[in-house]
């Protein structure tokens, strides 16, 4: 990496910090040394604005502490510094409460995953569930109904029938009864995605009516209700229990965007165009290496590796 610009190599160390502060075992030492290396003067200041706005960070807090920082680099030079050290230790600050949320939903769930982990689950009643990656869930058998709460990622369920105990899974706004079925619910873009495989669920969600889903039908729902219900591939929705992940011509960036969920650190797609070459394979969801071997065999794109948490693909 010695050989880049210095623009591109600066980006590159801020992208590496920015997913190094949000991974689980970071230390209070890598925050310290995170916050030197912000302070050091404006183009590390900066290459660390590019990737906040390129990974879609700025909101809330985020966005007011950029509004910081560029008023630091307006003000005279004999000023720059001590805002510029103190933006630093505002960010340092900001990834600290980022990284509280998962370590949070961990801490309140029965189960859960971390980052490429899926894990598989028999609760006392016989039901399966299968946790995906970075999910947690909550679980509750009561006499007269079962409670799951999803309170991040996904899962898959496998219900025994009981119509004496229905089973109802709450996840966002809104919740999921059934009686004995096999479906999956997951958090979508924002919304609650569920996904019926076998049996009959209701889904409701806000104050509207619910809907009733069969085999092969799903419907995502948020606060406002749920919305159409669609047809969709099973073999490809329910793949990551095999631990594959199915595509069929979608965009470069909304596939290595799903991949990222699995693997450590995070793969960016450099270039619009290159964000929108389409993809179709079957890949292994615990070889990285091999299937970003053949995205650069396929798509004739480079792939360079920076650091063991940051991966950019870009035109060959």
């Amino acid at each position: 990496m010695s050989d880049l610009p210095e623009s591109e190599r600066l980006f590159a160390e801020a992208t590496a910090w920015y997913y190094r502060l949000h991974a689980e075992d970071v230390t209070l030492a890598e925050r310290q040394a995170f916050a030197v290396w912000r302070a050091q003067g404006q183009a590390h200041a900066k290459a660390w604005e590019e990737v906040l706005d390129l990974l879609g960070a700025l909101q809330g807090p985020a966005r007011r502490l950029r509004e910081q920082q560029q008023a630091a680099w307006r003000a005279p030079r004999r000023r720059i510094w001590p805002r510029v050290a103190s933006a630093a230790a505002a960010v340092l600050l900001l990834g600290v409460l980022i990284g509280q949320t998962p370590w949070l939903d961990r801490w309140r769930a029965d189960y859960a995953t971390t980052t490429g982990e899926t894990r598989s689950l028999q609760l006392e009643d016989g039901s399966r569930i299968q946790l995906n990656t970075d999910s947690a869930l909550q679980v509750e058998l009561g006499a007269d109904e079962r409670r799951v709460r999803l309170l991040r990622g996904e899962a898959w369920f496998e219900v025994t029938r009981d119509p004496s105990r229905p089973f109802v899974v709450r996840a966002g706004d809104g919740w999921v009864r059934v009686i004995g079925t096999r479906f999956s619910v997951a958090e979508a873009h924002g919304q609650i995605r569920v996904q019926l495989a076998q049996g009959k669920v209701e889904v409701r969600a806000g104050t509207g009516q619910g809907v009733f889903l069969e085999p092969g039908q799903a419907v995502e729902y948020a606060a406002s209700g749920p919305g159409t219900v669609h047809g969709f591939e099973p073999g490809r929705a329910f793949a990551w229990r095999e631990r594959q992940l199915v595509f069929s011509q979608q965009p470069l960036g909304e596939v290595v965007a799903e991949l990222n969920r699995y693997w450590p650190g995070q793969t960016l797609v450099m270039g619009d165009g290159l964000r929108q070459r389409k993809v179709s394979g079957v890949f292994d969801i615990d070889k990285p290496d091999a299937v970003l071997k053949a995205l650069t065999h396929t798509l004739g794109v480079r792939a360079d590796q920076y650091t063991p948490y940051l991966r950019i693909l870009r035109e060959g």
